[in-house]
């Protein structure tokens, strides 16, 4: 924890009121934390401290950009961190010796009454990452053109909806042949016939392609 002793808060010294402190992660914050899914990034951290007795209200924004892994061509790309959110740290002498870990869930931190600082570090990480979201691809230009790296694209190129349905619908009259008795009709589209079909439609397209 000594690499990220620099995020501590000396809050014991502080008169009641607004207090406001800067912080910077860098490549070094993120190497820190064992198992990391972001190992690189900068991001500027701003939190306005309202100390209160008994109380302490931590008002974080932090703004930067993390280096991700594009769900879709799989390189890696700057991805913009723009994050506010609120951390209240109460006391409490049920927490445990001073120096201990603070218990937190994420909104509320505990600490014991005789503690003078609180490290930020843990929030400041899970924050960023809170910030991502679910799915991460490159974004599009102003011409609506992604960034991916297209001959990534290439090699996992996946078959579109429309694609798909106008291959099963030519597999599908092949497999019918276009004649035959309502019973034979429901007998040539059975699932396993209309896969093989679909397979050599496919065959037949990538040999064109080729």
């Amino acid at each position: 924890m000594d690499r990220l002793s620099k995020y501590n808060l000396a809050f014991k010294g502080l008169s009641l009121g607004v207090h406001r402190f800067e912080y910077r992660v860098d490549d070094a914050f993120f190497a820190s934390f064992d198992g990391s899914e972001v190992t690189k990034g900068h991001a500027d951290v701003s939190v306005a401290v309202l100390k209160q007795p008994g109380m302490l209200t931590l008002d974080f924004h932090i703004e930067g950009s993390v280096m991700v892994t594009c769900d879709r061509c799989l390189e890696e790309f700057p991805m913009p961190v723009d994050y506010d959110g609120t951390l209240l740290v109460k006391f409490s002498e049920a927490v445990g010796e001073p120096g201990a870990a603070s218990d937190s869930d994420g909104e509320v931190m505990w600490l014991h009454p005789s503690e003078t600082e609180v490290n930020l570090a843990q929030y400041i990480y899970e924050s960023i990452l809170l910030s991502l979201p679910y799915q991460r691809v490159h974004p599009e230009d102003a011409n609506g053109v992604s960034g991916c790296n297209p001959d990534m694209l290439k090699k996992f190129r996946i078959v579109s909806e429309e694609e798909f349905g106008e291959m099963f619908g030519d597999a599908a009259s092949e497999g019918d042949g276009g004649a035959g008795s309502p019973a034979d009709a429901e007998e040539e589209s059975s699932w396993e016939k209309q896969l093989a079909a679909l397979k050599r439609q496919m065959e037949s397209k990538k040999n064109d392609n080729d």
